[in-house]
């Protein structure tokens, strides 16, 4: 499971870069002179290591505090549209949330906030220990949930910030996805069987969510011209 937390974590964030969302600076590691444990089992921490830039934040209240203040609302919809395609139980989903996977930043000299959502180590496979070694369960590249959307979300999902969303998703290219893939480490024993998997999966999890997730978001999708 370590190294699929690994995987989650690298992969996950490059996506939500690319996607446009303010995700923490984060690098791998290759080489370490300290000695560093994991706080819940003590096991001795080995190189290469993914890290993630610590940020002063405030964690998801539940309400419209910070949301009411954000720089950028579109940034709510985008959010909502990457935990599904990445299939992000480990901040909102079916009623249960983490809200300490989701910070509020203030913007540097602005008396706004930026969306900053962090931790992506659950991303794409559900309640699997693994990644498969073969092609993506159907159910996972189909999954009609939607993923990250907090009941306080919901006044500041619009049709115009969703099509924003989908827009950008919808010009994801397989080279890109296979470049991000390629980049895992190879200790972390991720052969090129699962690689192609998740490729496969991105892929056809990022064409489903495009063709699909408008309606689920919003009860009348945006119409070209059509002054409201």
């Amino acid at each position: 499971m370590g190294s699929a937390i690994l995987v989650s974590e690298l992969v996950s964030g490059e996506l939500a870069s690319w996607l446009g969302l303010k995700v923490p600076p984060f690098a791998i590691v290759h080489d370490c002179q300290i000695d560093l444990t994991m706080e819940r089992n003590g096991a001795r921490m080995v190189p290469p290591m993914f890290f993630s830039r610590a940020v002063d934040g405030t964690p998801h209240d539940g309400g419209d505090t910070f949301l009411s203040r954000l720089r950028e609302p579109g940034d709510v919809a985008l959010l909502v549209v990457f935990d599904t395609w990445v299939r992000n139980w480990d901040r909102f989903f079916d009623g249960q949330d983490n809200a300490d996977n989701l910070l509020y930043v203030k913007a540097e000299g602005r008396r706004k906030y930026d969306l900053v959502p962090i931790d992506h180590s659950s991303c794409f496979i559900g309640n699997d220990v693994d990644f498969p070694m073969g092609p993506a369960p159907e159910a996972w590249v189909l999954d009609p949930n939607v993923y990250g959307k907090f009941p306080a979300f919901d006044p500041y999902i619009d049709a115009k910030s969703v099509k924003r969303a989908v827009e950008k998703l919808s010009q994801l290219k397989r080279d890109f996805v296979v470049e991000v893939v390629n980049s895992i480490p190879a200790q972390w024993g991720f052969g090129p069987n699962a690689a192609l998997s998740l490729v496969d999966l991105i892929c056809e999890r990022g064409q489903y969510v495009v063709n699909t997730i408008s309606g689920r978001l919003v009860d009348e999708p945006e119409i070209p011209g059509l002054v409201k």
